[in-house]
């Protein structure tokens, strides 16, 4: 099982050539799934959407979305606190999921806000009844996989640092259930950290930008493949006019012991 995770395509500021050139690659794989953690526009504008819209349905694999702070009508504050994803659902609800493929299950979770009581409303918010929920209704699945927009613990290595409301309590939650994965963007920086609390554990996987809002970083996305109980992360960068691909992570799924000498799964 291949499973393509893309994050702030940001439509509206996209990147057209990393966008082509990521719809080629993904074109050529067998790929399984296809995971969208969040800020598919800029302005959460209809033409946004729409654009959003055109590029997913060129894939053939079946894709879930989850809503990014992004994909709130920016401009329109009423509209933000009254229907803030009225928008997003009318083009995208059809997306949101689950997914339960191959012993892969895959689900997701809105850590996005139209407005909040706080000085950065964008940053996430997790629902802790929403997210017990999702983690009650995993699978009887190999593999359990949670996508949402914001991480619960920000990446210690990303050049965006972000604060998610009650995300060291998800993060404990997540930890002790039979989740192994939480796929994440909104940082705009590929990233995979193996998560250990009290109670188990889980590998936070962010993923990189296609769009021109860059944070230090080049425009990528990832790829997850899933084999013979090892689950690799490969990062896709794109650089002088194409992806180039590096290993960032391999795990064994069942201990979530990262394999020190990684085993190459070839995509």
């Amino acid at each position: 099982m291949k499973i393509a995770h893309f994050a702030d395509l940001h439509f509206g500021r996209e990147d057209r050539d990393a966008l082509e050139a990521a719809s080629d690659l993904i074109q050529g794989l067998d790929i399984g799934a296809i995971v969208v953690s969040g800020d598919l526009t800029q302005r959460g504008k209809r033409e946004e959407f729409e654009a959003a819209q055109a590029w997913l349905s060129g894939f053939r694999a079946p894709i879930l979305c989850v809503p990014g702070n992004h994909d709130t009508p920016l401009l329109n504050l009423p509209a933000r606190a009254s229907d803030a994803f009225g928008r997003y659902d009318r083009y995208f609800s059809g997306r949101a999921g689950p997914l339960d493929l191959d012993d892969v299950s895959i689900r997701g979770l809105n850590t996005s806000r139209g407005w909040q009581a706080r000085m950065n409303w964008a940053e996430g918010r997790v629902n802790l009844d929403d997210l017990d929920e999702v983690i009650a209704h995993s699978s009887q699945a190999d593999l359990h996989i949670i996508a949402c927009h914001h991480p619960f613990l920000s990446p210690a290595k990303a050049g965006l640092q972000t604060a998610t409301k009650r995300g060291e309590e998800a993060s404990r939650r997540l930890a002790a259930s039979p989740v192994q994965i939480l796929l994440t963007g909104h940082v705009h920086t590929p990233h995979a950290e193996l998560i250990r609390e009290s109670e188990g554990g889980y590998i936070a996987i962010t993923a990189g930008t296609l769009s021109t809002r860059l944070r230090a970083q080049p425009p990528a996305f990832n790829i997850l493949s899933v084999r013979d109980g090892i689950v690799a992360l490969n990062v896709q960068t794109f650089k002088d006019g194409r992806f180039h691909e590096a290993i960032h992570g391999s795990w064994d799924i069942r201990t979530l012991e990262p394999i020190r000498t990684p085993r190459v799964v070839a995509i």
